[in-house]
């Protein structure tokens, strides 16, 4: 599947816990939304590409506080998966032991 956003969309920075957009390196893979929880950067932004509202051509905020307890507890899980197999995933931020 092909999504095209605005430029004004800027998956990457957009904290929707704040609603606000956040510049960040990218080096930062993983970081913290205003609320505290940890995500991993790549994620996050799929997450909010899926969370397009293409009538609006903006985030739908509510299809983000609907939708991302259940997406997120997927990304933690499959996280700890790789972990718990020591995969490495190259630029990532996920640290293995």
């Amino acid at each position: 599947m092909h999504i095209e956003v605005p430029n004004h969309y800027r998956a990457s920075q957009y904290d929707y816990t704040a609603e606000v957009y956040i510049k960040k390196k990218l080096s930062d893979r993983m970081y913290k939304l205003k609320n505290g929880t940890l995500v991993q950067r790549d994620w996050y932004s799929s997450f909010l590409l899926y969370c397009h509202d293409y009538r609006t051509q903006n985030i739908n905020e509510n299809k983000c506080m609907n939708e991302f307890n259940e997406c997120y507890n997927k990304e933690k899980a499959l996280i700890e998966r790789i972990k718990a197999k020591g995969i490495k995933v190259l630029n990532s931020g996920i640290k293995i032991a």
